[in-house]
């Protein structure tokens, strides 16, 4: 049985912007399924890639945003 796990920092974040997992995944050119874990998984911890080009979308959205806000490191 998979485990259940709670909507992740950014993916609340996100949400309460209005940036939903279609525009990340233009505005990132990643993976549909990997938006989907950024978004729903609490527990995933995403390549420095992949935390790059998510962070380069967050510091327009806010300039003050850190990656220790929105992932678990």
């Amino acid at each position: 049985m998979p485990k259940i796990t709670k909507k992740s920092k950014l993916g609340k974040y996100l949400m309460a912007k209005g940036y939903t997992q279609t525009k990340l995944v233009k505005a990132t050119n990643l993976n549909r399924h990997t938006v989907s874990k950024i978004y729903n998984d609490s527990n995933y911890i995403p390549s420095g890639s992949t935390i790059k080009k998510v962070m380069s979308i967050l510091k327009k959205l806010d300039s003050k945003a850190k990656v220790e806000d929105f992932f678990n490191l």
